[in-house]
């Protein structure tokens, strides 16, 4: 079983992942050998703390794409950001500063774990209205959506997507996220199943344990859908069915 990343920090020296060139070529070593055949890259857009230029962004992305050619890694690089959200963000978005998944229409979006909920539902509601899919990272670990189903269920209402990491499934983030990342897939509530990446230690690019969960308890489909299907249709900017 193949799979697709859609969220991580692989890029080299651009965030707080990556931290050389080797050290993205040992982190797509491991993705490969996890099944993984696709990645975008989604370094941090946060300014003024990460705010590379894309231009820079893209020339890094060739470099590693043609490093990985060299060493035989048969993995698909494309490039975006995980733009941090600020209302004054939205300006960046539109005239390129901040980039979409895979040049598409999905831009992924992340909040600080104590942003309210509303503030969330606003900034759907202002991302969607100019045309953009927003997809929202790592959404078990906003403090104001924990528990709250019928929230998420309003914020894919209000056209956002859903990513989950696979570390915080295995509990990388506490049993409370475990537990809440769990109840999210129970109710079909999650499109998207991601690394986010750091590292290739405690936060490297693995899939394959997730995928073996996922397996067992929802069975062949969803876990193609989540790990596969979801994340190429992003990356192709087709639209992923509700």
């Amino acid at each position: 079983m193949h799979f697709a990343d859609i969220h991580n920090h692989i890029l080299p020296c651009v965030d707080d992942g990556s931290q050389s060139l080797e050290q993205s070529i040992r982190m797509l070593k491991i993705a490969y050998q996890e099944g993984i055949r696709a990645i975008c890259l989604t370094p941090h857009y946060m300014p003024p703390r990460y705010e590379v230029p894309a231009e820079d962004l893209k020339r890094s992305k060739e470099l590693l794409q043609k490093a990985l050619i060299q060493k035989g890694i048969g993995i698909r690089l494309y490039l975006g950001n995980e733009i941090y959200y600020r209302q004054s963000v939205m300006e960046h978005i539109l005239n390129g500063k901040a980039l979409t998944l895979a040049d598409s229409r999905y831009v992924l979006v992340e909040y600080n774990v104590r942003e309210s909920a509303a503030q969330i539902e606003s900034s759907i509601h202002e991302l969607a209205n100019v045309g953009l899919r927003p997809v929202i990272a790592h959404i078990e670990r906003y403090q104001s959506l924990m528990g709250e189903i019928k929230k998420v269920e309003n914020l894919i209402d209000q056209g956002a997507y859903v990513q989950v990491n696979a570390g915080s499934i295995k509990g990388i983030f506490g049993h409370k996220t475990a537990r809440w990342s769990k109840i999210l897939l129970k109710k079909d509530l999650v499109h998207l199943i991601a690394t986010d990446a750091h590292n290739e230690d405690g936060r490297a690019p693995k899939l394959s344990e997730c995928a073996r969960y996922l397996m067992k308890k929802y069975g062949e489909d969803y876990t193609q859908l989540l790990l596969w299907e979801n994340p190429c249709k992003v990356i192709e900017n087709k639209f992923i069915q509700e």
